[in-house]
């Protein structure tokens, strides 16, 4: 009887599952889109860097500018809507999760691109920052997730605990520099279509090709 390479399989969701025909990601879509200047995801990501923020606080600093905006559901489905899945997205999950692996979203996206793009989805935990609509479908709100950046690892080892998996039977796969707190922590890590030069230098496996079908010869 084959035996499944792993067991648990953790997603990031821009640049891994969906993209944007820009290669941009929800948060930089939602700001241009509300605050109408790229320069601000420029500067937001420098401040972080320099330690200026915290991670909660880029958070609020973005999603209150989409508040004040005046930002509904509809608006973000609508910009969410230009983005599409990667090929063979959806057949791949639903292969893996037929084939009886866990499947897990640990991203710094929004909970609305999955409840949007894959609305009947296989994932087993959503790891994710959450957006909050008030009446008429007005955003009021916004939980931030613990689990980007470094954060990302205590995902893993959460889910690791609770599914009773191993992490070295677990899977991370992802594109971009804030996957790299994944190495040395998941048993096996893909970097996908990279964006991250060091990602794609450090990962198990590399797939150039923007189609996630080849996962299921690697890793399913």
């Amino acid at each position: 009887m084959l035996q499944r390479a792993y067991d648990l399989i953790c997603f990031d969701v821009d640049g891994t599952l969906v993209r944007h025909p820009t290669g941009k990601v929800i948060w930089e879509v939602l700001n241009e889109r509300f605050m109408g200047d790229h320069t601000i995801n420029i500067e937001r990501h420098r401040w972080y860097n320099e330690g200026r923020i915290s991670y909660e606080q880029w958070v609020e600093l973005d999603v209150q500018g989409w508040i004040t905006a005046g930002a509904t559901r509809g608006d973000i489905v609508e910009a969410v809507r230009e983005f599409e899945h990667f090929d063979g997205a959806h057949d791949t999950l639903w292969e893996l999760k037929r084939r009886g692996a866990r499947l897990a979203i640990i991203s710094g996206t929004l909970d609305i691109v999955i409840d949007t793009l894959f609305p009947e989805h296989p994932f087993d935990d959503v790891y994710s920052n959450r957006l909050i609509f008030g009446a008429h479908d007005r955003l009021v709100g916004w939980q931030a997730t613990p689990f980007d950046l470094n954060g990302k690892p205590l995902a893993l080892h959460e889910l690791s605990k609770k599914h009773a998996v191993s992490l070295a039977r677990s899977a991370f796969v992802g594109d971009g520099d804030n996957d790299l707190p994944m190495i040395g922590v998941a048993g096996c890590v893909v970097a996908f279509n990279p964006r991250s030069r060091e990602l794609a230098r450090r990962a198990h496996h590399v797939i150039r090709e923007p189609n996630l079908s080849h996962l299921l010869n690697l890793i399913g």
